[in-house]
């Protein structure tokens, strides 16, 4: 009886320390959101302290209502959301068609190289197109400062993404229920509408939120592009400063604001993005 507990016991010291393991790490992932949290209710003297405080003396929570003074920065939440979702909404139908053409018709379609020199573009740092970005845009009609030029220029990011990971799961989509639909005297768009779409739309959704997301953050080309007539959220918040002195409440505060929207989408499609992402995973 003694020998059949000892394995009984051994599991349960690992689920313990499982359990340990586990908890520090959550501690450790989340600290950063709590002192964004705390930081953001606290007084701009508090912030200023040189030992920091875990928790607000005073809660201020007039900072959020603080980092809206400006009009301007309430207007620059609604051009980054302009701007992320129309670039992913052109990402999303551009990268659709050509991974649909590259997973059904890959030979047409320009091979495998192709595919992964269109890839390659989302490797290649940003900074290396910053010059001649600038100089282009600056010869079109609506000039550097305008969310257009954000929203395409977000294209050579996205696009290549959206194309890869949709043509993945194309080829994941049986090719056979398309060919059925054929027999039944189906057209190709109409098949490609009605049967093969709907089985790839968890993934569509899931290329959907992270072009969203990578529009939505995105400071360097924000910071150096626009600025007078358009702003985004990201370029707003190192301006919360005093003289110099960093007001650091307002910083996080307007930052946890930024937060509402793709947490929100996330919570909203948590469903979809999962199978999105575990499509093609498990082979039947």
């Amino acid at each position: 009886m003694a020998d059949q507990a000892r394995p009984d016991d051994r599991w349960r010291h690992v689920r313990v320390l499982f359990l340990a393991f586990l908890g520090l790490w959550l501690l450790f992932t989340l600290f950063p959101l709590y002192f964004m949290i705390i930081t953001a209710l606290k007084t701009t003297a508090e912030t200023n302290l040189t030992v920091p405080t875990f928790w607000p003396e005073l809660f201020a929570f007039g900072n959020f209502a603080a980092v809206f003074a400006e009009a301007t920065n309430f207007d620059a939440l609604i051009d980054s959301f302009v701007i992320a979702t129309i670039n992913t909404l052109l990402s999303l139908f551009l990268g659709t068609l050509a991974g649909y053409a590259f997973a059904r018709f890959p030979r047409q379609a320009g091979g495998e190289n192709l595919a992964f020199w269109i890839l390659s573009n989302r490797m290649f740092p940003p900074v290396a197109i910053l010059v001649p970005m600038f100089f282009l845009f600056d010869s079109t009609p609506w000039g550097t400062d305008s969310i257009w030029s954000l929203i395409i220029l977000y294209l050579v990011f996205n696009l290549p993404l959206a194309t890869w990971l949709m043509m993945v799961f194309f080829r994941d989509a049986p090719r056979e229920l398309e060919e059925a639909a054929y027999l039944d005297g189906w057209t190709p768009l109409r098949a490609f509408l009605r049967i093969t779409l709907p089985l790839v739309l968890p993934g569509m959704i899931s290329v959907a939120m992270l072009c969203w997301i990578f529009a939505w953050n995105e400071y360097l080309f924000a910071n150096l592009f626009v600025g007078t007539d358009v702003r985004t959220y990201t370029i707003v918040i190192p301006t919360f400063t005093h003289g110099s002195q960093t007001l650091w409440n307002l910083q996080m505060a307007f930052s946890l604001i930024a937060m509402i929207p793709p947490v929100t989408l996330f919570i909203l499609l948590r469903r979809y993005m999962v199978r999105g992402l575990s499509l093609g995973v498990v082979k039947g």
